[in-house]
């Protein structure tokens, strides 16, 4: 898995250029659903993740898998404003069919594309299975895309500080970190920090920015819950809808603290037993606890509009060792966990 996604970063380095323009990206069509399993591929388009979706939980918002939906549950009883359900052909999406014996409660006005006649649907707002023709997802290209914007946000410098624990005026033991900027605040955090069972995590930024969160790390666990300006949202809260962390290593990521916030992990299986509420978009979807319909509504760069720029003469020797440094960078990562 590797080294698919070395090939992928230094044919992106090598192809675009480092520096943005204010060209917005707000996860593409993957921004309709709840639940992404995008499925990994190596160099030569072999399957080495597959894109399934597991979970019974029940799912407020629409799920897409590039494989399969496995097991049955109920979809959709929340798509009110629904910012973004233009993108979306159908409610889930299982691209290669269902299991036999398989039962979902869809709770929305909208369809389910399934090929074959396995699984049973109960449509509880007037939809109806499409076996036939397209998704409306071209999971490749999604896949490609989403891949080169997991790297693009990883190498973000952080613009927010990261101030830690026992800070004045808030819940001492908050873990928190702080940013000013209306628009875009980033910050960087390592796996141990994301982990941390006695220290919450607290963003603290203007209401309306946008927040990216990177951790660090190949295997993570979330060990308490996420705050925002002190205050735990759940349910179908859209106030933590500008927050997005991004997992550009992790190989499995379990969220088991409750967790109001999107996720981007195209690399990873995704798990959890805690209250979810965002996009939450990785390689394969295990297990999760309920998740809810808050759609990630902030502005990230676009990978796939840069500005050209000279780049620094660090970026033009990693472009010229080519994997053999993006290696050593990703070790160093691994490092930091």
């Amino acid at each position: 898995m590797y080294i698919a996604k070395l090939v992928l970063l230094t044919a992106t380095l090598a192809a675009t250029p480092l520096v943005c323009k204010a060209d917005s990206f707000s996860l593409g069509v993957a921004g309709a659903y709840n639940l992404v399993a995008l499925g990994t591929v190596d160099a030569h388009g072999n399957t080495v993740i597959a894109g399934t979706i597991k979970t019974n939980a029940d799912i407020t918002g629409r799920i897409a898998a590039a494989d399969k939906v496995l097991t049955g549950t109920t979809i959709g009883s929340s798509l009110n404003a629904d910012p973004y359900h233009a993108f979306a052909t159908f409610d889930v999406i299982s691209t290669n069919g269902l299991n036999p014996g398989e039962q979902f409660n869809i709770n929305s006005h909208g369809n389910v594309f399934a090929p074959g006649s396995n699984g049973n649907f109960n449509f509880n707002g007037g939809g109806h299975r499409v076996s036939t023709g397209s998704s409306g997802i071209d999971f490749d290209s999604l896949r490609t895309t989403l891949d080169a914007e997991t790297f693009l946000l990883s190498g973000l410098s952080g613009t927010g500080t990261v101030l830690g624990t026992n800070q004045p005026g808030v819940n001492p033991s908050f873990f928190v970190l702080k940013g000013t900027s209306s628009t875009l605040n980033v910050f960087n955090i390592t796996a141990a920090q994301f982990a941390d069972t006695n220290h919450p995590i607290d963003i603290q930024a203007p209401s309306g920015s946008t927040i990216i969160v990177n951790v660090a790390g190949t295997h993570l666990t979330l060990g308490t819950g996420i705050y925002y300006n002190q205050q735990q949202n759940a349910g179908d809260s859209s106030a933590n809808s500008g927050i997005l962390f991004n997992f550009a290593d992790a190989q499995s990521v379990a969220i088991n603290g409750q967790f109001n916030a999107s996720l981007l992990a195209p690399f990873a299986i995704l798990t959890g037993n805690a209250q979810m509420g965002g996009n939450f978009i990785a390689a394969q979807i295990g297990q999760t606890g309920e998740v809810h319909n808050d759609e990630f509504t902030g502005t990230l760069p676009d990978p796939g509009t840069q500005t050209a720029v000279t780049p620094e003469p660090g970026t033009l020797a990693l472009m010229g060792t080519g994997l053999a440094s993006i290696a050593g960078m990703i070790r160093s990562r691994k490092r930091m966990a």
